[in-house]
């Protein structure tokens, strides 16, 4: 550290130097040097690398170690030395205004003693050049940290105490927060994230803790709460805890995001140590990423510290990352959980809709996912996202929880949904985890991975899944989708030891591939349409899908086909009818050959009874016919399960040729076979499924095999010879073929002396000579068999005098397809009515038709034809495969009067011409009418109207012409006609108004409303107007206009004019003469009302003792005009109050004995203005006290003491009171009697007797 500050100090003097001076000309004073000490200097020993300590004649109190900077001092107790900083760092200066805690007696304190460096420190050259401030800045309440952060001047914030803040802390700058072992705690009522990054922020938390100190909390439920006092979990290191999510705005509304840290748009999160505990929101318990928009990716790294005990009500108990989140090196989340009472929860530890990388150490732990659905117990990977586990990462404990029977749980450890890509490599492992539903047991998915329409898993290096549970898939649950590309395991190395399953039919398959290394200790379920093409396969696998390859080391089971791998597995069942051979590989259908023929070292059983439980594919190699000559004849039971035996190939020097070679008294079953049976020998009876058949039964099998034989063969395609047995209910769609004249070819066999019945053939069948489309050589019975027509074949080629041939003969293929041929083989007989054909014709690739299946078979197919077909009512396609299709009644067109409709699907006409449909009503034109058709344009009863004498409708008036109706007598229709205009009759006298005069027209209809259409209409003209008189119009004569007004401007008003004065209450009336006529017109004066003004108002001298009098004023006119107006008040304060005299005061005689009594006197005023008032008061002294007279004794005197004797008050009617005294000299009289023990001694007692009855008392009161 010395050389490096040293080196520095080097450089910046080499910087310096290149300086002009001028840029120092604003400062006198050179800057200090800085002391750069890592520990206190002493006389003996100076630091000389130091610029302070080491100057020549440096004081070991300059050393900054020495004398410690006012912070570090503060606390130092006399005589001690201040610990040493951190090497790098230089302690927090005073913020400018602050004044440092006064310092106890005895401890230094600032300002420093002279000669002494304080802080803050002055800014060196060296500080300015690197743009801020080394040192941490040291906080321990809620302001300062607010202020720290915002500092730019400090690129460490550190508490040095707990510190609680009721508003989230922002930061948007660079800075390093370290919680140093103490705890920032939100506390407030609103909700929101203890801290939130925007903008540019780039905040780092790391916790020094240097105290090694700890904090408790009590799991509260889920979400843990800090409790010091009585917490039952302890966490080391500083801690952020209490948020509740910051408020982001969505569309729908408002969520709260990241209860410990919000990252807001811009910001970054690198955390390296400290603990977010106890936090809570809706999306992100913990931490929250902003959610991205416009493809923004936020980050945040966490390479230390932990999460725990976070809680959310949506996504992402612990992280909610919308953006890349890294979790590295020691990095812990655990016991953190999403949780909702009816909501979709995801991510019970992390929600990611980014990437996500865990790698080093980073655990994930006893994390939860609870709700009716829930996901993701650990982590929940969004659409089309990425989630990575390298190194050592772990997911363990974690649980998704569905608790209703409408939900699932799925993805304990881990949850993709669809497109996403997860790596598992390294020694990462997911471990322990499962996914339950309380409701409903069976809905739960994926223990430790549940994958839904993923894009692809990938397994690598030793990674491993273990130890997790569910229903379904307790290792492993992942499916594809129906798009190609999807649900891809790459299984290159690693293990998984739960069960898995391997794609659905509702989601879509999924395959295993890669380089094959992975190790499934399980359970395998392969669904339909899935595959498996490698791996190491140590537990069960249920195969209904496909495997072309892997290696498997248990049983192989279901309805799936094997084209590949490699089985080490034994064949299952002893061989019995009881325990049968369970065969699912060619290996296994190899080795129970071996054991029939007694080939390959195994114990001959010909009569060794199996089952088939897979579709097998023997991939064209050679095959040896079971039972390979009549000596070694199969006489077993072999059940093929509905199950396909494919890629025969049968083509050695055999006479006995097909799967099996020579059948004696036994069964084959419920097989299907495809592939080639051609054998080289010229002699030989060759079948798909059996060469030669002795007594046996064959049902419910089908040939797909092509079957060749070469001279004098007898060739068919379920057996070559059916000798004395029954060919039930099976069918040929293979290729029959002779070379070279063979004995005798058939469809289903080639020579017959049995019974074949309820079979077809659709199959080619050629040879020169006994060809027969069901067989070739009959003797024995054919029956209910049918075949394709329009081969020139018949059912059998050569039947001799025993043969038998009923209910047998051809059928179109359409027969075939539309279920023709299918209801006759259902009819057909059979033991126990053991019907084996499905209830409807499925499509055979093989044959390229619709045909009659057993249940199970059939291939997809698309019914393909350019032609419609129909007849009146309906319209089919016929597809090539023989198939009626789109089979539907004809649709669609209309029919018209005389055209029948078109089907808008076939083109055909159907159905029938409407005709016409002619109304009842007429329609008609102006000269015309007829019957219209309502569907088109046909009349009918066409003829002229024949108009009647006409109606007026509308009279005519002077200046407008009238109408006259006419109408048809026949359809109603009318036409009209005009009636001329009548023209004016105007009157010679005038009609007028007030400023008008006109002619009327003498006409009724006159239909004149306007003033300009009336004749000589003109405003009244001429004439003069008076004050008395209108103006008269010089043309109408009538008056019109206003008189002139009265001229009094000559008077003047004055008392003259007055004809009645005005009064307080009444009017006064003036009068006036007009100058130009005898006219008058009176004038009213108002009424003056009454005055009270500068009047005094006069005491009426009426108050009483409890209310106030009055006053009064007169009217200023008082007397004139009759005026008698007064005016009274209320004369405020005028009330008098009650008086008392002393001397009035009589005793009101209620004293008692014990008790003073009263007096009473009466207001000086009693009786007037109706005052009652009276006054009592105690009379004091007034008490008369208890007086006892004539005592009685009380007769309780005795023979040892006076009694007693009382005597009542004399009042004691009143007070109740008595009094009791001795009655001296009452004690009674008795003669003493001597009294002794049996001893002789005296006893002091009295004596009475009465009735000659002695009653002694002992009484130690009186003398012996």
């Amino acid at each position: 550290m010395k050389k490096r500050l040293f080196s520095i100090l080097l450089a910046l003097c080499m910087v310096l130097c290149l300086v002009p001076t001028t840029a120092f000309a604003e400062s006198e004073t050179e800057e200090p040097p800085v002391c750069s000490c890592e520990t206190a200097c002493t006389a003996e020993a100076m630091n000389a690398d130091c610029p302070i300590c080491g100057a020549e004649g440096a004081l070991p109190e300059n050393c900054a170690k020495c004398a410690q900077p006012a912070d570090d001092a503060a606390v130092q107790p006399e005589g001690e030395v201040s610990d040493p900083q951190p090497e790098g760092e230089v302690s927090d200066p005073q913020p400018e205004g602050e004044v440092s805690d006064p310092q106890p007696e005895g401890k230094v304190s600032d300002p420093q003693p002279e000669g002494k460096v304080s802080d803050p420190q002055p800014e060196t050259a060296l500080t300015s050049l690197i743009g801020g401030n080394e040192t941490a800045k040291d906080v321990s309440t809620a302001e300062e940290l607010t202020a720290a952060i915002a500092d730019v001047n400090f690129d460490t914030v550190r508490l040095t105490g707990d510190i609680s803040i009721s508003s989230t802390l922002t930061v948007n700058r660079t800075v390093t927060l370290d919680l140093n072992g103490h705890v920032l705690k939100y506390e407030s009522a609103n909700n929101g994230s203890v801290i939130v990054v925007e903008g540019s922020g780039q905040l780092t938390i790391e916790d020094s803790n240097t105290s090694n100190l700890s904090h408790k909390f009590n799991p509260n439920g889920k979400l843990w709460v800090l409790d010091e006092a009585s917490g039952t979990e302890t966490v080391t290191g500083g801690v952020i805890t209490g948020g509740k999510g910051y408020p982001f705005h969505l569309i729908s509304g408002t969520v709260n995001c990241g209860g410990g840290v919000y990252i807001a748009p811009g910001g970054q999160l690198t955390m390296t140590g400290g603990n977010i505990i106890g936090c809570s929101a809706e999306f992100g318990g913990g931490v929250c990423i902003y959610p991205r928009q416009n493809g923004e990716q936020i980050q945040f790294s966490m390479s230390g510290g932990s999460i725990i005990g976070c809680v959310a009500s949506d996504i992402g108990g612990s992280v909610c990352a919308y953006g890349t989140f890294k979790m590295s090196g020691p990095a812990v989340i655990r016991s953190c959980a999403v949780e909702s009472a009816d909501n979709f929860v995801c991510g019970g530890g992390v929600y990611v809709d980014g990437s996500f990388e865990m790698s080093g150490e980073a655990t994930i732990k006893g994390c939860q996912a609870i709700s009716d659905s829930a996901n993701g117990g650990g982590v929940f990977v969004n659409s089309s996202r990425s989630f990575v586990m390298s190194n050592e990462a772990k997911i363990e404990n974690c649980q998704a929880i569905s608790n209703s029977s409408r939900g699932r749980g799925e993805g304990g450890g881990v949850y993709l949904a669809n497109n996403t890509k997860f790596t598992l490599s390294g020694s990462a492992v997911i471990q322990n985890c499962t996914a339950t539903n309380s409701a409903n047991p069976g809905e739960a998915y994926g223990g430790g991975v549940s994958a839904d329409c993923v894009k692809e898993i990938t397994l690598a290096d030793s990674a491993r899944i273990a130890g997790c549970a569910a229903a379904n898939g307790s290792g492993l649950y992942i499916t594809g989708s129906q798009v190609p590309g999807y649900g891809i395991l790459y299984a290159n190395s690693g293990s998984v030891d739960g069960d898995v399953v391997l794609g659905d039919t509702e989601d879509g398959p999924s395959t295993i591939t890669g380089s094959g290394e992975t190790v499934f200790n399980g359970k395998v379920t392969v669904t339909p349409g899935s595959t498996i093409e490698s791996g190491t396969f140590n537990g069960e696998v249920i195969n209904n899908g496909t495997i072309t390859g892997g290696v498997f080391n248990n049983t192989v089971s279901g309805s799936g086909t094997i084209q590949g791998g490699t089985f080490n597995t034994p064949m299952t069942g002893s061989g019995t009818e009881t325990d049968p051979y369970q065969i699912s590989t060619a290996d296994q259908l190899k080795l129970f050959r071996d054991i029939v023929n007694g080939a390959g070292g195994q114990t001959q059983n010909r009569g060794a009874y199996a089952v088939l439980t897979a579709d097998i594919d023997l991939n064209n190699e050679p095959w040896t016919p079971i039972g390979p000559s009549e000596s070694g004849s199969y006489t077993g039971t072999f059940d093929g399960g509905g199950h396909t035996i494919s890629g025969l190939n049968v083509t050695g020097e055999f006479v006995y040729a097909g799967l099996f070679g020579t059948v004696k008294d036994g069964t084959i079953k419920s097989l299907t076979v495809a592939g080639k049976v051609s054998p080289s020998n010229s002699q030989c009876i060759v079948g798909g499924i059996v060469g030669y058949a002795s007594n046996a039964v064959i049902k419910n099998c089908s040939n797909h095999c092509s079957v060749t034989g070469r001279t004098t063969s007898i060739i068919g395609g379920i057996a070559g010879f059916n000798s004395s047995g029954a060919i039930i209910d099976c069918y040929n769609v293979g290729t029959i073929s002779g070379i070279n004249y063979a004995e005798a070819i058939g469809g289903i066999v080639g020579s017959n002396s049995g019974t074949i019945s309820n079979c077809y053939n659709v199959g080619t069948v050629s040879n020169d000579t006994s060809v027969g489309e069901i067989a070739g050589h009959n003797s024995g019975t054919v029956e209910n068999c049918y075949y394709l027509a329009g081969t020139n074949l018949n059912a059998v080629g050569k039947n001799n005098s025993n043969g038998n041939i009923t209910k047998t003969e051809s059928k179109t293929a359409a027969n075939f397809a539309n279920d023709t041929v299918l209801a006759l083989l259902k009819a057909g007989e059979r033991d126990n009515n053991a019907d084996p054909w499905a209830d409807e014709c499925q499509y055979l690739a093989v044959a390229d038709k619709t045909l009659p299946v057993f249940n199970g078979q059939g291939d997809a197919h698309d019914h393909q034809s350019n032609d419609w077909k129909s007849n009146e009512t309906e319209h089919w396609q016929v597809c090539t495969c023989g198939a009626v299709f789109h089979k539907a009644e004809h649709s669609g067109g209309t029919a018209t009067c005389t055209q029948r409709a078109t089907c808008t699907v076939c083109g055909a006409e159907y159905g029938d011409a409407l005709g016409h449909d002619f109304t009842t009503s007429w329609t008609h034109d102006d000269n015309e009418h007829w019957k219209q058709c309502s569907r088109c344009d046909a009349k009918d009863d066409v003829s002229p109207h024949t108009w009647d004498s006409g109606t007026v409708t509308t009279a005519p008036t002077c200046t407008k012409a009238g109408e006259e109706t006419y109408s048809c007598t026949k359809c109603g229709a009318t036409k009209i006609e005009p009636i001329p205009a009548t023209g004016h009759s105007w009157k010679s006298d005038w009609t007028s108004d007030a400023t008008h005069h006109w002619h009327e027209c003498a006409n009724e209809n006159c239909d004149v409303t306007d003033n300009a259409g009336k004749n000589g209409y003109a405003e009244h003209s001429g004439g003069k107007a008076t004050c008395t008189q209108n103006a008269v119009c010089e043309f109408c004569k009538a008056e019109y206009g206003e008189k002139l007004p009265h001229d009094f401007t000559a008077e003047t008003v004055d008392a003259k004019y007055l004809k009645s004065a005005a009064t307080c209450t009444g009017k006064g009336v003036r009068t006036y003469t007009c100058t130009s006529s005898s006219h008058t017109k009176t004038e009213d004066i108002p009424a003056l009302n009454h005055s009270f003004a500068g009047q005094a108002y006069v005491s009426d001298n009426n108050a009483t003792c409890e209310q106030d009098g009055t006053k009064t004023v007169k009217c200023v006119r008082y007397g004139r005009g009759g005026c008698t107006e007064k005016d009274t008040v209320v004369d405020t304060g005028s009330m008098l109050g009650h008086s008392f005299d002393e001397e009035a005061y009589a005793s009101d005689n209620n004293a008692t004995c014990e008790q003073d009594g009263t007096k009473t006197a009466k207001c000086v005023r009693y009786g007037t203005g109706g005052c009652t008032a009276t006054d009592t008061v105690t009379d004091t002294d007034s008490k008369l006290g208890h007086l006892f007279e004539d005592y009685i004794s009380n007769n309780d005197a005795t023979y040892a003491r006076d009694g007693t004797k009382t005597a009542k008050c004399v009042r004691y009617d009143q007070c109740g009171e008595t009094h009791t005294i001795p009655d001296e000299g009452s004690r009674l009289k008795l003669p003493l009697y001597r009294v002794t023990d049996r001893d002789g001694r005296d006893i002091a007692c009295t004596a009475e007797q009465k009735g000659g009855v002695l009653t002694v008392t002992v009484d130690e009161d009186l003398p012996c």
